[in-house]
């Protein structure tokens, strides 16, 4: 299995990056995180992270997915034309697509949302922004290639759902975890 790429942009809820993160590696997934703007990033909470690698350096044809954390870091995410082309260029390969928080928004602005199911942050500046997409009320939504997050306390969920897509054993760890 090739990694998972997950991008790091400053302002990223640091939760929702190292959930998933850690649960992926648990089950054996492999991942590289890429620096938008620097190799050390800080989070929404001061929390700091050192990325693997630049967004630039980043072939996607080594990976067979991307993951944006959400935060403050999203609207950045949207507005960035490398993330775009990442996330275009992922969905058009049928590769993994995963987004949450706010960080749908920048999926939206890709234009890989079309008639999709996704979840999101539950605020007017995050809804507003998605116009393609069926909204649902729910911690995380799968639909297809592409998985959505609402928010921090869904961070865990996300995580089991990115390893359920990749057909991991996710029940297990989730009781070895105590989140069953």
């Amino acid at each position: 299995m090739k990694p998972v790429l997950v991008l790091l942009a400053p302002g990223f809820e640091e939760i929702e990056f190292t959930a998933p993160v850690d649960i992926l590696r648990r089950l054996e997934i492999p991942v590289t995180t890429a620096g938008v703007k620097g190799r050390l990033v800080e989070g929404a909470h001061g929390i700091c992270m050192q990325a693997d690698m630049l967004m630039v350096d980043v072939e996607p044809e080594e990976y067979d997915g991307i993951i944006l954390p959400g935060g403050a870091a999203s609207w950045l995410l949207r507005d960035t034309p490398g993330v775009l082309r990442l996330v275009r260029t992922m969905h058009a390969a049928g590769k993994l697509v995963a987004a949450i928080c706010a960080a749908p928004i920048a999926l939206e602005a890709a234009g890989v949302l079309a008639g999709r199911k996704v979840t999101c942050y539950p605020a007017d500046a995050v809804t507003n922004d998605i116009r393609s997409a069926s909204l649902q009320d729910a911690p995380t939504v799968t639909d297809g290639n592409i998985i959505t997050g609402k928010g921090p306390g869904a961070a865990l969920e996300f995580g089991f759902a990115i390893g359920a897509y990749f057909e991991k054993a996710v029940d297990s760890l989730r009781h070895e975890m105590c989140c069953s």
